[in-house]
């Protein structure tokens, strides 16, 4: 006897398991001009400005035992960087949904 008979389990041949048919294409309208390219882009340039961050933080810093450069402002690089990174690259995630 085979097994999944046995518990009561049949295979279901539908591919979407029972769960309704597949969103239609206007479903993903909240995706209009978003491209890889773009994800890439929005990454690298965060990513760049999140090293000066890094650095001239004070906790890490302390935490590996150097000091990083002292200029006027340097003690607002992170907070500055950090914000600017926040807006630009969180901005395609923190957009309104629309239902």
């Amino acid at each position: 006897m085979d097994p999944m008979a046995r518990h009561g389990h049949m295979q279901m041949t539908d591919q979407h398991g029972g769960h309704g048919p597949a969103p239609t294409a206007g479903a993903h309208d909240r995706h209009a001009g978003h491209s890889a390219a773009m994800f890439r882009d929005k990454f690298w340039l965060s990513f760049a400005l999140t090293i000066p961050v890094v650095f001239w933080s004070t906790e890490v810093q302390r935490w590996f035992g150097y000091d990083a450069p002292v200029f006027p402002g340097s003690r607002f690089i992170p907070a500055i960087l950090g914000t600017i990174i926040f807006v630009y690259g969180g901005k395609v995630f923190m957009a309104a949904q629309k239902v």
